[in-house]
Order: C-alpha cells, then structure tokens, then sequence
C-alpha cells in the first residue's frame, strides 16, 4: 500500500491456539502506516459467526482447527461471498492445500514457518485490496449485464414499435394499390411503387439494426467448435443464392476454434452472401485457414468487382454503402456485423482488395490449445 493513505483494517483471525493470535496482533501493530481492528476466533465455527456478523477486510485462517477444518471454513464461507478476502496459514506447507484453498477464493497462502512481521502485514494488505478489487470489478460486471438486458429490452420494444406502424403503413398503402388498379396514372402508381419499395426497405433496416445491436448486448457463448461444421451451416443457408449464381465453392480443411456458433456461422454466411452478391460474373469463392500462434486466420476470397484501397476502411461502417441500392441490394449492415462478431472473440478483420480483381477479407479467431481445452472443460 505504498503511497496510499493509512487506514483501519479489520482483521479476523482464525487459529486454535492463543499464541499464534498474540504473536500475529503484535507482528500488525507494528504497521507504522496502517492501523487494524483485530477479531479472534478459536474455532472454525466461531470464525464463520464472527464473518458473518462483522465486515472483516482479511482473515487469517489455520487450516488445523478442532472439528473443522479451515478449508471446511472456506467452503462455508464462500456459499454466501465468493470472493473471500482470507490468507491461509498453515504449519503444513502443504501444496495441495494452497491450491484447494486458491479455488475456493482465498488471496494468499504463506507457510507458519516464513510468517514475519512484514510478510504478514504485505499479505494482509494484499489480500484486502485484491479482494476489494474484484469485489468491484464483480459489481461492475452485474451493472454491465443489468445494463446490456436493459438495452437489449429498449431495443426489442424500439424495434416492435417502429415495425407495427411500418406494416400498417404497407397493408394500406397495398390496399390502396389493388383497389385502384386501373385507375391510378402513371404518376400516381409509381408513387405508391415508390412508397411500397420505402416502406419494405425501413423493415429490412430496422431488422438488420436489431441484428447489429444485439450482438453489442449479447456475450459470446464461447465453446470447442468445429469451423467446417459452421461453414457447412451458413454454405446450406445460402443454398438457393449459390444455385442461382451459379458459384463455385472450393475450401480447405477448417480447424476448431473456440467460438460461438450461430455467431461463426453469421459471420461465414455475411461474407459469403456478399461474396455472392458482388460479382458480375460466376462467382469462384474460396475459404480458408491457416494457424498463427494461438489463433487462426481465415480468408474468404472471391473473385467479385473489389474495393478501391480509398473505400475499404468504410466497408465496416454500419449502412456505409459504396454502391447504389439499385446496383446491388443490401442494407450495409453485413460488414459491420462481422467486425462486431469478430470483435466479440477477440479477434480482428481485414481485407486486400483492388477493383476488378475481387475481395479477399481475412479474420482471426482463437484456436484451441490444450491449455484452452483445460479452460473449456474446468
């Protein structure tokens, strides 16, 4: 704490023998800088009552304790605090201990026998500001997904209260339609062509922004995914687009990845569905993957119209669009999704692209190492 203005910690110790709680009051009121408010307990069962009942900054906790021991403490304690500000002391010097006492939240383990007058006071500090850190930091994460459900729920009344209108503006405007037939001018009629067109293209725009936004709300559901498994998803959802165009797909072997699914498969489909979409002739497209360190980067490449070098850091822009809707349909939102998705598992975007000579986009995901399959499976 070094630089940090004195104050008073609460310090709840936890040992069956009375030495041990004279020797350690003693080795912290030595502490020129920090003064600290001492509760003893002989037992594990007189420890709990004593935690539960004051706001204790730092335990310090024996493991040997009559009829309970202190990791049997830890475990009672962590049912109600999950982050416990406790150092473990122990005669044992027992590894297996201080790791099961790790697990179940305590900040530190320091052997009886390397106990000293600074050593205790660094750890007692230690424990209660690292405590107090994450305490913060958990608070912060419930604010932020109380948050995000917050917004999330904003967006889906926006989004219905926008649409409900937009539809009972097109049910009219076609049945104005159909009971004119015939009488309508050409001026007239191609009005009413033009509002029907405007009012389908706000619906189209008001779901991709709902898309778009919610991938803002929605934390990655992170797991072992085989990436040929969502190319083949998003390769079946565009089946009728690939028949029409006429495309030719070639891919090499996709490794597994830790991702979310219906996200990776989003992601696939946007760029193959653009791939698809922006090309004058039969569209030849091609994915890939190579490994990079703890990561993989694909491609997927086609042979479309391509990107002028000045246009391609606006792809990624939400209804940023470098052609004319009656060019080429859309709403300039697929790009702007795939960064978000890809944004989402920590990865990046880019692409190498020049006009006539088709798109090339590149993105990273985490590949699976064994110390990440440790971590999916724990």
């Amino acid at each position: 704490m070094t630089g940090a203005a004195s104050r008073e910690l609460n310090v709840l110790i936890v040992d069956d023998e009375q030495t041990v709680h004279g020797l350690y009051a003693a080795f912290l009121r030595k502490d020129k800088k920090n003064s600290y408010r001492i509760f003893h307990a002989m037992s594990g069962e007189e420890g709990l009552e004593l935690y539960a009942t004051h706001p204790i900054d730092c335990i310090l906790l024996d493991n040997n304790l009559p009829r309970m021991s202190g990791l049997d403490v830890l475990l009672k304690m962590s049912v109600r605090d999950k982050i416990l500000p406790a150092v473990m002391l122990t005669g044992e010097g027992n590894e297996d201990i201080a790791v099961a006492a790790m697990k179940l939240g305590v900040q530190d383990y320091v052997p009886k026998r390397a106990v000293t007058s600074n050593a205790l006071q660094r750890a007692v500090q230690r424990a209660a500001e690292r405590a107090a850190m994450l305490r913060r930091l958990d608070e912060l994460h419930r604010e932020m997904e109380r948050s995000n459900h917050d917004l999330e729920q904003f967006a889906t009344v926006v989004a219905h209260d926008l649409k409900a209108p937009l539809r009972a503006v097109s049910q009219h405007l076609s049945l104005i339609r159909h009971s004119m037939d015939g009488r309508l001018g050409p001026d007239d009629a191609t009005s009413l062509d033009f509002a029907l067109e405007g009012a389908a293209r706000m619906g189209e725009l008001i779901d991709a922004l709902f898309s778009y936004a919610r991938l803002g709300f929605v934390r990655p559901e992170l797991a072992e995914i085989d990436a040929g498994k969502a190319l083949d998803d998003a390769l079946a959802n565009l089946t009728a687009l690939i028949s029409h165009r006429n495309a030719r797909i070639t891919r090499s072997p996709l490794p597994r990845v830790k991702a979310d699914a219906p996200q990776l498969v989003q992601l696939f489909q946007n760029l193959i569905g653009n791939a698809l979409k922006f090309c004058n002739s039969a569209p030849e497209i091609r994915v890939e993957a190579k490994p990079d360190g703890d990561a993989h980067v694909f491609s997927v490449g086609d042979n479309g119209i391509g990107i002028a070098p000045e246009s391609q850091e606006k792809v990624f822009v939400i209804f940023q669009r470098l052609h004319d809707k009656n060019a080429y349909e859309g709403t300039g939102v697929g790009l702007a999704v795939c960064q978000r998705v890809v944004t989402n598992h920590g990865g990046r975007i880019w692409l190498s692209s020049a006009p006539g000579k088709g798109s090339t986009f590149f993105f990273t995901l985490p590949a699976v190492t064994e110390n990440r399959k440790k971590a999916l499976s724990a």
